[in-house]
């Protein structure tokens, strides 16, 4: 049998501006399939999220499409965390040196992004500012304080500092593929760490990690991912929905 569920994505949780951030999406996307894939799914994604627009997730053996009408938006499936790299900690004074160094606030691809945009002033936006670390080459780093976060906002945090790790002069980078595991909740009202780190860059597709720490070193939860620098040619045609046969 196929399990076919529904899921939207508010308009104010943008990434690049029309389109839904990754994160946010790819962590709906593994929550409403959880029951197929596990607590800890990995999310490809196919084409930009939309907003404000029902998608279906249509959930069978193992793991789920999520359509849009008749485009293909993502497939999640049951990642394997024995194979990940691990983002390391830092104190929240170096992340809090780390934040004056956050390159979005002299120039910014996706201004309006829910996670890392400067332009953002509503309640929804979660003002992330990863910047370099000191004596740490590739990971950047910032504090969040969380307000009563859900399980969807905590992938959108460990998303988008990941992508601060690369080069996002010029034709900017999006999230492709996300897999992640959130072992805790954090509290309301308590300062944590986001830390991402690059891993590796070949051609257009980079590979990161990231990881978020309370103060004393305790990790809430970890994320791998793959980014893709856009060009000219990035957005392929839109994969037609193929029927899931029980």
């Amino acid at each position: 049998m196929t399990d076919v569920r529904t899921c939207r994505i508010a308009r104010t949780h943008n990434g690049p501006t029309g389109s839904a951030n990754g994160g946010y999406a790819c962590g709906m996307f593994a929550r409403v399939a959880a029951g197929v894939v596990g607590t800890a799914g990995v999310v490809q994604l196919h084409a930009a999220p939309p907003l404000d627009t029902e998608l279906t997730v249509h959930a069978h053996r193992g793991r789920a499409l999520v359509w849009h009408e008749d485009e293909l938006v993502a497939t999640v499936s049951a990642a394997r965390h024995d194979e990940w790299a691990v983002a390391p900690f830092v104190t929240v004074s170096a992340a809090e040196r780390a934040s004056v160094h956050f390159k979005g606030l002299r120039a910014h691809p996706f201004p309006s992004c829910l996670v890392c945009g400067t332009d953002r002033t509503d309640s929804a936006a979660l003002h992330l500012t990863p910047g370099g670390v000191d004596d740490l080459p590739g990971v950047v780093a910032c504090t969040w304080t969380p307000d009563d976060p859900d399980l969807d906002t905590l992938w959108a945090v460990l998303d988008c500092p990941g992508g601060w790790t690369l080069d996002q002069s010029g034709s900017p980078y999006v999230l492709g593929r996300m897999s992640a595991r959130v072992h805790a909740v954090p509290p309301s009202g308590e300062p944590t760490i986001v830390v991402a780190q690059h891993i590796a860059t070949v051609g257009r597709t980079a590979r990161v990690a990231s990881a978020l720490f309370g103060p004393d070193g305790t990790e809430f939860g970890r994320a791998e991912a793959t980014w893709v620098r856009l060009s000219a040619s990035s957005d392929p045609a839109p994969r037609k929905r193929e029927r899931l046969h029980s």
